[in-house]
């Protein structure tokens, strides 16, 4: 993410860390690049980049991509936000989550309109104007919510570690 947060920031670009203050020791090494913001865990670090974000954009990445992609991606679909969720496709690295998501709409279990909350490509360019492009098709579960009044705070009413 550095070398991204980097090209962004040498773009003129306002670039936006945030990062729980658990992780800050083993994650922050070297100069950090832009705004970086602490907060108290994981929904509220997410939370705060969905507020200050216009897209999501997932490049190749592990469990901790995934589960925030998953959960971007199910967020649109509930309505809560409508903003482009992209697949940095490189190499094809996500074409098997994409087949994946292709058979659940074959299954039923994801809805046509809904696969296309994705938007993916080959390259970084191509994302760009893709996203740029995108305009929701899927039927929202629920009306659009504010994320300052509705937004949970798990951290607080809920004890979640058991």
């Amino acid at each position: 993410m550095g070398l991204v947060s980097q090209a962004v920031h040498d773009g003129g670009r306002h670039v936006m860390g945030v990062i729980p203050k658990t992780l800050m020791p083993q994650e922050l090494t070297g100069q950090t690049v832009g705004e970086v913001k602490a907060v108290a865990g994981m929904h509220q670090r997410k939370a705060e980049m969905a507020k200050h974000s216009d897209a999501f954009i997932a490049l190749p990445g592990g469990y901790g991509t995934l589960e925030e992609l998953l959960e971007v991606i199910t967020w649109a679909q509930l309505g809560i936000h409508d903003k482009p969720v992209g697949l940095l496709n490189v190499d094809d690295y996500y074409n098997s989550l994409l087949s994946f998501i292709d058979k659940a709409v074959e299954e039923g279990f994801i809805s046509p309109n809904a696969r296309h909350i994705i938007v993916s490509a080959p390259t970084a360019k191509e994302l760009v104007k893709k996203l740029e492009e995108y305009t929701p098709r899927h039927e929202r579960v629920a009306s659009k919510l504010s994320w300052e009044t509705e937004q949970l705070d798990y951290s607080q009413e809920y004890d979640i570690s058991r």
